[in-house]
């Protein structure tokens, strides 16, 4: 019963975040009430139990539903997406708001893409030339907005969609920009030192991938041609931030720790898991992989068996509930 309850609440949320049209979404109701049907049928010739249990499952994927479909990203009134009239549209607009993420090093030739947060929502800004900017940093952009290009079909992810994932419904192509303050940030500079380490041990292509993999690709830029040999290696997960890198910070934690007593050793395990937070950033993998950790840690402490099934499966429904 709980793996088919799990199962209903994963199925809800997810056809509940998806862009479905009306009468799609009418088809996956019916289903639902047929399913209802069938099991009712069934129950009736197997008693009145697992009639309970049917219903309860079919409550259980309806509300998953309407709280996925509830909690499905979209634009706020005041994001700056609102400005464009129509599916092709663009406008001219100056937006002030603060740097979410480092610019490439090296400067990349092609140009790069960096996310801002403005008083009305995010904007994906699109800089050519690109220029060295950092996370934290006030600027003041001014260009032409539009909207990123929508996968070609709803279950292929383009652009848009992905943009979306992160609460952005725009494009800025940048012509003009001005840094109007820059903020210390601790964290941030912490990232950019070990990085810099790392690099300067190693050079442009080791010392990056030594800092990808120390800290993950999404905060640390790799250089594509390393990028890409992982690509076709099948081994692109090893430069995402991810269980690998906390296992090995987590398990040196506790290796050192495991003559302290149980306080100190909790302290240990929390306090490498929020220094692995920090760093990485609070990308979904890293979330996922601390929100894991923590379950088998306390799990391990308390004595009991864990079971890794069970604990991915409680991560990822606490994950999805909280964000679907």
């Amino acid at each position: 019963m709980p793996a088919l309850l799990v199962t209903a609440v994963l199925l809800g949320l997810a056809l509940g975040v998806m862009p479905l049209a009306p009468a799609s979404l009418l088809a996956v109701l019916f289903s639902a009430l047929l399913a209802g049907v069938l099991l009712a049928r069934i129950a009736s010739l197997r008693g009145a139990r697992l009639l309970g249990r049917g219903v309860a499952l079919a409550l259980v994927l309806l509300l998953a539903l309407a709280w996925g479909s509830a909690q499905r990203p979209r634009p706020t009134a005041q994001d700056p997406v609102r400005q464009l009239q129509g599916t092709g549209a663009s406008a001219e607009i100056q937006l002030q708001g603060t740097l979410l993420r480092d610019a490439p090093s090296p400067l990349p030739e092609e140009g790069c893409s960096l996310p801002l947060q403005s008083a009305g929502g995010r904007v994906q800004l699109r800089l050519n030339p690109c220029q060295p900017l950092q996370e934290g940093w006030r600027v003041a952009v001014r260009g032409t907005l539009s909207r990123p290009r929508p996968g070609p079909h709803p279950l292929l992810a383009g652009a848009a969609e992905r943009l979306a994932r992160e609460g952005i419904w725009s494009e800025l192509r940048v012509r003009e920009l001005q840094v109007l303050q820059r903020p210390a940030t601790p964290i941030a500079d912490l990232r950019r030192r070990m990085a810099a380490a790392l690099i300067g041990r190693g050079g442009a292509d080791l010392g990056g991938l030594w800092a990808a993999l120390v800290l993950g690709s999404a905060v640390v830029p790799v250089p594509q041609a390393v990028r890409e040999a992982f690509r076709v290696a099948g081994l692109s997960h090893a430069l995402a931030a991810s269980g690998f890198h906390l296992t090995v910070l987590l398990g040196a934690v506790m290796a050192v720790a495991r003559p302290l007593a149980p306080p100190l050793r909790w302290l240990a395990a929390a306090g490498a898991m929020g220094l692995f937070l920090l760093l990485a950033g609070p990308q979904p993998s890293v979330v996922r992989a601390v929100l894991m950790a923590a379950v088998a840690f306390a799990v391990l402490e308390s004595g009991r068996r864990s079971r890794p099934l069970g604990i991915l499966a409680l991560t990822v429904l606490a994950m999805l509930l909280w964000s679907p």
